[in-house]
């Protein structure tokens, strides 16, 4: 470490030589500029530590910004409903549906104060009855949160499987890509119940009623 002597000397450690007048008369009364030599010792090692930490004392304890990760969303919503609507009807005919889907649930978080949320949206697709596994492109969807905060998540894929039981599960796996927990991975799950197979086979189903978890989490 450089002391403000060294950064005037130009050179670190080493001494630096400064220099007043006296006056002194001769007999000849005339008076002469003689300099006089004052020599300023260099600092040591152990001297040098002792001014440094001496300083840093001075200025008080150190304290480190904060990180902007430092504490991440986790948002868990494990009680929620997925209402979809068919136009037209599912059957046992593949067709292309416009679909309808409105998603609530209530939740618990961590660093947040969200309880609960929702979505709605829409989307075009070709389904039936007859389902007993698909996969879909991904999606992008917005939910709203009670605290007024929104958070858009990227789904990058869906899987849909029937069960022997007829019931369906679609998994979808994304990222929050804007609003609340931004960065953060989202796992949604909804499980729809089984089909009226009559209606499949004549008026076809017109809509449905599923469970629905969704789980924000920090990276």
């Amino acid at each position: 470490m450089r002391t403000c002597l060294d950064l005037l000397d130009g050179r670190t450690g080493s001494s630096i030589t400064t220099w007043s007048t006296g006056r002194i008369s001769h007999h000849s009364r005339k008076e002469h500029t003689v300099p006089t030599f004052v020599q300023v010792p260099r600092l040591g090692r152990a001297a040098l530590a002792t001014v440094t930490a001496g300083a840093l004392a001075a200025a008080g304890p150190l304290v480190a910004a904060p990180s902007a990760h430092a504490s991440g969303v986790d948002i868990t919503c494990l009680i929620g409903t997925s209402q979809a609507t068919y136009d037209p009807p599912l059957s046992n005919t593949t067709q292309t549906l416009d679909i309808g889907v409105t998603e609530t649930y209530g939740c618990a978080s961590l660093n947040t104060s969200v309880s609960s949320g929702s979505t709605a949206y829409s989307a075009t697709s070709e389904a039936d009855c007859l389902l007993t596994a698909n996969s879909y492109p991904g999606a992008t969807r917005t939910y709203h949160w009670n605290d007024g905060r929104s958070s858009t998540i990227t789904f990058t894929v869906s899987n849909a499987v029937r069960a022997v039981d007829g019931t369906t599960t679609v998994t979808s796996v994304g990222t929050v890509t804007a609003g609340l927990g931004v960065g953060g991975t989202a796992t949604r799950v909804v499980v729809q119940p089984q089909l009226d197979l009559s209606a499949c086979a004549t008026t076809g189903v017109s809509s449905t009623t599923g469970t629905a978890t969704l789980a924000v989490l920090p990276v």
